[in-house]
């Protein structure tokens, strides 16, 4: 028996209750308690001017990671001054149409790091200095480290401006506290921030062992045979924020007694993809409503991540009841709660049986080859959060140059925590080949290399693969103008895209020399400056694209100025 049904079936419930509540506080708030440690408090400065106003909070749950810090608000544009929190130097340089997009690391005495994301651009001898290694290198994308002294920056210094690049969907600012590997919530460093708004506790379910899901809906009562874990969607509102930001941790009781504790004060950079398998996965892919629930998975686990009692089950003896109490709370200690009865029913019989068949048994702390006449998969440990049997077969096709081939797990639906390798045979001899993720009609083509009549790829999802090819080049198209044209302005835009494979280069030259062009991943463009580059009289623009197999695609343009 676990402790609840050894507290509520003849034991001795008052020492119980409390050694069991001493224990799991003391094991607690030991590692986790990051307010209880010294992280300084009004070292930093806010990195915008005025009061700040979230998008996004800190540790909110996203497709694949936890949002690892804070998106302030700059009130829809771009170029908002960006100031050094601090005084240190400029570590790092990061440049992507995806992700972050521009992104700026500073190194503080204190060991600290703070990182500035989705930039418009740098100021000052930063800027500068990035423009010059993207000509250097002959590419917008761009990665540097930088050593300490070579760029330093004072406390309140003018670093960047505010921008939209990469990832994001809309003008903010993505601000990060870094140390050892571990981002950690900004605001627990004293930053001024307004919050009198309290959580809005949004949903509560139930997930019976041995049944389906069952929302708790207006009444205060539910019944439920067996053992069970709990779901909670929570959100968090602000003044000036948007209305369903994360919240800051959720406490569940029962009978009294802490049963489950969710924080997000830190988590390592590193296991940023366990939010997947803190949540009710399939739900929220579905709906985006991230129930964060009290069951763990042993793949899942670690010292930053909720805390649990046993297997987070809740494991009442048949015919008692039970109260609970769940309470959220945002940064600022607002609460939002909800109390209820649980009647502990008799056990129902198990009707989740797993159809077996095409499957191999997992255990998640182990890796696992697989060698097949047409496909090949290779597992690092920890690829899954909890052993399970993968599904594993492949079926002929008539649409596609090799069998599709079929992985999945049975049990838990989370992808991958880790990626993993996929290898499929050509039915027949191929060029440009490419290994693609069937999704409906849509297909997801991954980096491939071939190696005889062997094609493989890293992959981080479950699926259908097959091998397809790709011999269509990308497409160039000119933005606002026109072969022979004459120009209004100094700037020149062109769409790039790709049918399947993807974009791998993209160059400009403006009368045969290299020209900067940035690349906006979320519109497609690339945009370049040419400002004191055109010539009086006629200018020619040649634009070279190619994709991810190679397939190459040239355009030159006559432009006037």
């Amino acid at each position: 028996m676990n402790w609840i049904q050894r507290n509520y079936a003849g034991g001795t419930p008052v020492l119980h209750k409390l050694l069991c509540a001493s224990l799991f506080l003391i094991f607690h708030f030991s590692f986790l308690d990051l307010s209880a440690q010294t992280l300084p408090q009004g070292y930093f400065r806010l990195p915008l001017d005025g009061d700040i106003a979230l998008s996004a909070t800190f540790a909110e749950i996203r497709p694949n990671h936890f949002h690892a810090g804070l998106d302030i608000r700059t009130g829809g544009a771009v170029d908002k001054p960006v100031y050094a929190v601090a005084d240190g130097y400029v570590c790092g340089v990061r440049i992507s149409p995806w992700g972050g997009g521009k992104i700026l690391y500073v190194k503080h005495p204190n060991g600290y790091m703070s990182v500035y994301m989705h930039l418009n651009s740098y100021a000052g001898e930063i800027g500068r200095y990035v423009e010059r290694e993207q000509y250097k290198d002959h590419s917008y994308n761009l990665v540097r480290d930088l050593p300490e002294g070579q760029i330093p920056v004072k406390k309140g210094q003018l670093i960047a401006y505010s921008g939209n690049t990469g990832g994001s969907a809309g003008p903010h600012l993505h601000f990060e506290l870094r140390r050892d590997g571990r981002t950690i919530n900004p605001l627990r460093f004293g930053m001024p921030y307004t919050d009198n708004i309290n959580p809005v506790l949004r949903g509560i379910r139930f997930y019976p062992e041995n049944g389906s899901p069952i929302a708790l809906g207006k009444e205060n009562e539910i019944s439920i045979a067996g053992p069970f874990y709990i779901g909670i969607y929570a959100t968090d509102a602000a003044e000036g924020s948007t209305l369903r930001n994360g919240i800051d941790h959720i406490d569940v009781q029962v009978d009294g007694i802490l049963f489950f504790q969710y924080t997000t004060e830190a988590f390592p950079l590193d296991s940023s993809r366990i939010s997947n398998a803190l949540v009710d996965y399939t739900h929220y892919i579905r709906t985006r409503e991230p129930y964060i629930l009290t069951r763990t998975l042993p793949g899942a686990r670690g010292e930053w991540i909720p805390v649990s009692r046993g297997d987070g089950k809740l494991r009442f003896a048949e015919g008692t009841q039970h109260s609970i109490k769940v309470s959220v709370y945002d940064f600022k200690g607002n609460l939002a709660e909800r109390s209820f009865k649980v009647n502990a029913l008799v056990p129902s019989a198990n009707d989740r049986a797993v159809d077996e068949r095409g499957t191999y048994p997992v255990e998640y702390s182990r890796p696992l080859k697989v060698n097949g006449e047409q496909m090949r998969l290779v597992l690092p440990d920890n690829t899954l959060y909890a052993n399970d049997r993968l599904r594993m077969f492949s079926s002929p096709s008539s649409q596609y140059h090799s069998v599709v081939c079929i992985v999945e797990p049975c049990v838990n639906p989370q992808p991958p925590h880790k990626a993993y390798t996929i290898s499929i045979k050509a039915l027949t001899g191929i060029e440009k080949a490419v290994i693609v993720r069937v999704d409906g009609k849509k297909e997801v083509a991954y980096k491939t290399r071939g190696e005889g009549a062997w094609y493989t790829a890293e992959v981080r999802d479950w699926g259908r693969f097959a091998l397809t090819v790709d011999t269509t080049a990308p497409r160039i198209v000119p933005v606002g103008f026109k072969d022979g044209q004459r120009l209004k302005g100094t700037t020149i835009r062109v769409k790039i895209s790709d049918n399947l494979s993807g974009i791998d280069t993209y160059n400009c030259y403006l009368n045969g020399e290299w020209i900067l062009a940035e690349y906006d991943g979320k519109t497609a463009t690339l945009t370049i400056n040419a400002a004191g580059k055109l010539r009086a009289g006629k200018n020619e623009l040649r634009v070279e694209v190619s994709d991810v197999v190679g397939n190459l695609t040239r355009s030159v343009y006559t432009l006037s100025r």
